[in-house]
Order: structure tokens, then sequence, then C-alpha cells
């Protein structure tokens, strides 16, 4: 077939009869499946459930072990060398990585090689994706630290850092002290306990309310903080730890008044630090990009220069550079986290768990589609849940997966978990034998690479005015979660994000699209007379398009989109058919005396336009519309985009319907689905609206309603398609 016969096309003529849901039903045999019922449907439930067998029970535990299905199938030869590669690279990551973002929760920096090593292990064997990977993360870390803050009593690696509270409070226990690592341990416990909850309640898909506009401008403001909370040692002074609404406004504040105290060799330190992050990142790794999949490990070189810097020049003692500090060997031994602490950190622990879980699966997702298998969202909950609760006897805090480490997972040819071993088989040699290296590691290094990783979070800003140019609302979505966050909180902002998207869903449901339709002569397509010019309308029949769900909450718009669309007031219609008659009954008297020439049937087509032209002026003024012409005998709502209706719809319809008939104008529907047709049959609206007058679809309706009189565009009971 040549180009220009795909251009042209060809008509296909359909030829079927007209039908309405009667006649359908009797035509092709319509049988519904029995409905078992509430009781027998736990029954059959149950019954499913308890059942077991072999290969029931096998399947049971891989899904929950998803390790013990793909390790006994692993190809050597084809995965190993890729996940050896991989483990390696990322491990390397994992340091410098771990370190800045621990201190950006307020906990020393070896306990983010710990939240590398620890939690790993469980995701590794849990999870079902193959290419994330776990451990510190920005935001999360973020979101601890305040908490950290607020609760630890006992100040851990910044000894000139102080941890006062201005604008909150929180004082659990005057007497008793808590480390930060004993704080962020709690967390991570309610954290996990909270993803294990979700996943037993088959909440995995719960990442749906939070929207990509909202998730962006989440974590862009929350860059801006994280920002925030590095000034202080990019530029070595001392500025009071604030918590609470607006606490970013009295951090600036406090900055701004110490900035005369800044520490020059700080200074010098982050600003070589980041120049040459920030040169490489930009020039270096996209060539080095083109020669191989492996990254310059630029992180760990900064980490590794700056502590010979340091130790070499002595700086802290000669330039008073705050630097890591004491860093012991070896591993944590288990200790349950402080369970008193629990009441103060639920709710900031299950706000942080549902940001950890949407960002780590909404990455698993990713990967999984480009790399074409499946994630189960239920298993990932318990996955990241088993992980928190795990570390969290080690003193880690809460976990996610990182977008740039995955990144990398899969760039240097990661196939399995099988890298998270590796991974941290290496970083367990750094945990034994290397942690006291970089001791001499001065902080302001670990915060200029946490500055420079930021640059993909502050870059979300042209998501704002991408979408600005495709949907306000959503637009609003991104400006209020960012605003929120930034000027307000962390929490108040992630919730007022999802409030307005709430609202926003509400306001779309709430006020659907509406249009008066038209037939596109001699076929069956019916589209908006507002927007197609080659429509045309069947005078004796209005199609009235709506395109979302009718319920309880825009009903009463429904209700008015359909009388100010198409111009059909019952209550006005009967009224001026009621004035009409009694006003042509007297226009005939006098007639009849004044002049019995002139014919009946000319006066009464010369008053009747008169009368309604005055009528529908007072009308229009009073209410906003305008009364049709009275040759309109059917008014069909047409329901194709109607995915639901509850029994506030099922009485509207009802409702309308008595009142259109009273006005001389008979309601029908078109195009309904199954379930809508059913709900309306629950709710008693068939009663009063007859099976009869509910069509297949808007062409059947036209098509039976005009037999008598089949206007020129319709006068083929063939189709053309």
């Amino acid at each position: 077939m040549g180009h220009s016969e795909i251009q042209d096309g060809g008509e296909v003529c359909v030829v079927r009869p007209s039908l309405n849901i009667t006649q359908r039903a009797s035509k092709y045999h319509y049988c519904p499946p029995p409905d078992p019922g509430i009781l027998e449907s736990m029954k059959i439930k149950a019954k499913e459930s308890c059942s077991c067998s072999g290969s029931c029970l096998v399947s049971a535990v891989t899904a929950r072990v998803p390790i013990l299905s793909w390790l006994p199938a692993y190809s050597i030869r084809s995965s190993l060398f890729g996940d050896v590669v991989s483990g390696v690279t990322v491990a390397i990551m994992h340091i410098p990585q771990g370190m800045a973002y621990a201190l950006l929760g307020g906990l020393p920096p070896i306990t983010g090689i710990y939240m590398a090593f620890f939690p790993l292990l469980v995701y590794a064997c849990l999870g079902t994706s193959r290419h994330c990977s776990v451990g510190t993360f920005a935001v999360v870390c973020l979101m601890t630290g305040k908490l950290v803050g607020e609760l630890a009593t006992e100040e851990n690696g910044d000894s000139s850092l102080p941890l006062g509270n201005i604008t909150n409070s929180l004082l659990v226990n005057s007497t008793q002290k808590y480390t930060a690592n004993e704080v962020a341990a709690i967390v991570a416990l309610m954290n996990g306990v909270a993803e294990i909850i979700l996943g037993l309640l088959q909440l995995g898909s719960l990442c749906v309310f939070l929207s990509d506009m909202l998730v962006s401008g989440f974590t862009t403001g929350a860059a801006i903080h994280v920002l925030t909370s590095q000034i202080k040692y990019l530029f070595g002074i001392k500025v009071q730890r604030y918590s609470g609404p607006f606490k970013i406004i009295y951090t600036y504040k406090d900055i701004i008044g110490q900035l005369l105290t800044a520490n020059p060799a700080a200074m010098v330190i982050s600003g070589v630090t980041i120049t040459v992050l920030a040169f490489n990142n930009e020039i270096v790794k996209p060539w080095f990009r083109t020669k191989t999949k492996l990254p310059i490990p630029i992180e760990l070189i900064a980490v590794i220069l700056g502590t010979l810097a340091s130790y070499c020049g002595n700086l802290h003692d000669n330039y008073d550079i705050r630097i890591v500090g004491d860093i012991p060997t070896g591993l944590p031994k288990p200790t349950p986290p402080p369970f008193e602490l629990i009441p103060a950190v639920a709710v900031d622990s299950f706000i942080i768990s549902i940001v950890a879980y949407t960002v780590s699966f909404s990455m698993a997702k990713i990967f999984a589609k480009r790399q074409n298998y499946d994630v189960d969202a239920t298993q990932e909950l318990y996955a990241l849940g088993a992980s928190n609760i795990f570390g969290s006897f080690f003193g880690c805090a809460p976990i996610a997966a990182s977008l740039s480490r995955s990144l990398i997972q899969e760039a240097v040819g990661g196939v399995t978990q099988i890298t998270s071993f590796i991974c941290c088989s290496l970083l367990l040699f750094i945990l034994l034998f290397v942690g006291p290296v970089f001791e001499s590691l001065p902080n302001c290094v670990l915060s200029s690479i946490i500055v420079v990783a930021l640059k993909g979070m502050f870059m979300q800003v042209k998501d704002l005015r991408r979408v600005w140019a495709v949907s306000r609302a959503d637009a609003l979505i991104w400006l209020a979660s960012f605003l929120g966050v930034v000027i307000i909180d962390i929490d108040y902002g992630l919730l007022l994000g999802i409030v307005v998207s709430l609202l926003v869903l509400l306001g779309r449901s709430q006020q659907p699209k509406t249009a008066l339709l038209g037939c596109v002569p001699n076929t069956d397509i019916y589209l908006d007379i507002n927007k197609y010019s080659a429509t045309v309308q069947t005078p004796t029949v209005s199609i009235f398009q709506f395109r979302g769900p009718i319920h309880f909450a825009n009903s009463e718009y429904f209700r008015q989109q359909l009388m100010s669309v198409t111009g059909l007031v019952p209550s006005a219609i009967t009224v001026a058919k009621l004035a009409q008659e009694q006003q042509l009954q007297a226009n005939i008297t006098t007639q009849e005396e004044a002049n019995g020439n002139a014919t009946i049937e000319d006066k009464k087509t010369s008053k009747t336009r008169n009368f309604f032209k005055g009528k529908v002026s007072k009308r229009k003024s009073e209410i906003g519309v305008t009364i049709a012409l009275p040759e309109v005998q059917f008014l069909v709502i047409e329901m194709s985009g109607v995915s639901y209706t509850d029994s506030s719809g099922g009485n509207l319809l009802s409702q309308l319907c008595k009142e259109y008939k009273k006005a001389g104008i008979t309601l029908c529907l078109a195009a309904l689905s199954e379930n809508v047709l059913e709900t309306l049959e629950v709710c008693g609206t068939l009663k009063v609206l007859p099976p009869e007058h509910i069509f297949h679809s808007a062409h059947d309706a036209v098509m039976i309603l005009t037999q008598a009189d089949i206007p020129p565009a319709l006068d083929d009971t063939a189709t053309k398609l």
C-alpha cells in the first residue's frame, strides 16, 4: 500500500440496527454473572487463602524472599563481572556520600557507612528491584536531622554547634540524655514499622497520591534546606540550630549576623573543592563518559586529598578547621533503640517513611521498565521496612534509594543485587581497617560534596516552567509544595502539597468538561459544535455530553451545566408554555372579533414568535440562560465519559426526568457503561426513566428518536466510518 493510499484512507460501511439497551440485551443475550454477595465472596476468598499446596507454599516464600527465586538461576558467566564492577564502584560512592549525608542528619560521619552496610544486606535479600542502591539519601537525612536536633541531648561530631531550639522546644524527659544515634535509631525503627504496616494493608500504591509535581516541588524546597544546613561548614561559622515553622528565616538571620566571623581557611577549602567537583561534573565527566562506562570517583578523590591536606597541614590546630574527628573501627554492637521516644517521633517517622518509599519505589519502577522486569510495590514496603528495623539496632538512620548511586549501579553493568553483597564486602573492609584514616577529613569538604550534588534538585525548577504551559493547576501543586517546604518547614510543606493535590483532583472531578454535540453528516461521529464547524444539530434532539463522574459533590454543577449548555430550563419552559397558551387563547378571541379575514394559524405563528422573543430576553436577564425553541422534543445525555455515578447522581437523573417531562421534553441517556447502568438500576432510576429511553450510543438515540422525521444528515441506515 502506497503512502498516498494511507493518507487518503478508505470507507467502511457498517450496517446494524439502532438499539436501546432493552433491544441490545435481548438481541445479544445479555447474561451477567451472578453476584455471590458479601458473605459468599468472603467464603470464596477465605477458601482460596487457606488452600495450600507445595507449589503455593514455594510461591509464597519466594514472593516474600525474592533472593530465593533469582539466586538459584544466577548466571556467573553473564552477570558476575558486571555485578563485581558495579559493586566496587557503588561502594566507592558510598564512602563520601555516606559520611556527608550522615553529617547532614546531625550524625557522626561513620554512621553513613553503617547505613550503607547493615540495611543493604537485608534489602538485597528482600527487595524486588535489581538496581536500586539503598542507603543515605539527602532529603531523608535532612528530615531525620530535624528530629535529631530536637531530641538529642548529647552532641556528636560537632562540639562547637549548639543544638538549642528557639521556635519549637520539644523535651521528652529533661533528666534522660539521648545521643544522636539513639534518636536516629528510634526514627528508623518507627519508619520500618510504618512501612511494614502499609505493606500488610496492601497500600503499596500509596505513592500515587504524591504526584510528580508534588515530589519535584518538595525535593527542590528540601534542597534549599540542605544548602542552608551546610553554610555553617562552608564558611566555618557557628549557627544556632532552629526547628519549627519559619526556621529557615531565623537561620539566615543568624548566618548573616555571623558572616564577619567566617573562617577564611574553611572558605578557601570549600571554594576549591566545589570548583573542582563542578568542573569534573560539567566538563570532565561528559567527556570521560564517551570513553568508558566507569565514572571518575571524584568525590572519593576529594575526600582522600582533603584528608591528606588536613593531616599534613594540621589544619584543625593551625586554622581552626572543623574535622570529622574520632572514627571507631569494627562493627557496632546491636543495641535496642530507646522505645520511650516512640510517642515523640511517631508522626514524623510516618511522614519520613512515605517520602522514602515514594522516592525509592519511583526509581525502582524506572529501572524495572528500562530493564524489562517487574517490581512488587508491597514487597518493596516489606523490604524497606525490614531494612530499617534491622539497621535501627546498629544506630542507623532511615534509608532510601539514591538516584545517583542507582544510576551508576545500572550504567556500569550491574545486573542483580549481587552488586549489593560486593558493595557490603568492600564497606566491611573499610569499617574494620580503614575508618580511622578519615579522622582528619575537614567537614567543609563533605559539605562541598553535598552542595555540588544538589544541582540536580535545583534544576527541577525547570519542571515548573514546563508544567506552567500545560496545566496551571499542576504548577500550583509545585509552588505550594516548594513554598511550604522553604518558608514553613519540610513536614508542613509536604502536608500542604498533599492538600493542594487533593483539592486539584477534587476540583477536576467536581467540574468536568461539558459540550453540546452535533453530528458530522453521513457518519455516526458526534463532536462539540463549538469546536467543529462541520457538525450539524438535529432540530428536535439536543445532545449534552458530560465528561466526568456524577456524584454528590458535583450534582448541582451537572444540573447547572445541563441547563446552561443546552438552554433547556424545564421550569422556565413550563411557565412559558402556560403563558403562551393563555396569551394565544386571548389573541384568538380578540382576532376573531377584530378581523375575521385573518387566519388563526398565521396569527398563532406570529404571536408565538413575538412571545418567545420577549420571554427569552427576560429569562436570560434573570438566570443567564436562553430558552431553546419549542421544537426540541428530546434531550439526550451522552454519558460515555461518565466513569461512575452514585445514588445522588441516580436521584438527580430521576428528578431531571420528571422536570423535563412536565416541560414536554423527553430525557434520554446514551452510551452508558455497564457499571453505571447497574448503579442506576439499583438506585431505582430505571423506574422513572424507562430502559427504552436509554440507548447504545448517541447515534442510536438520534436514529430511533427521529424515525418519523429523519434529517438529511442521517437519511441512511448505513453508517459510514
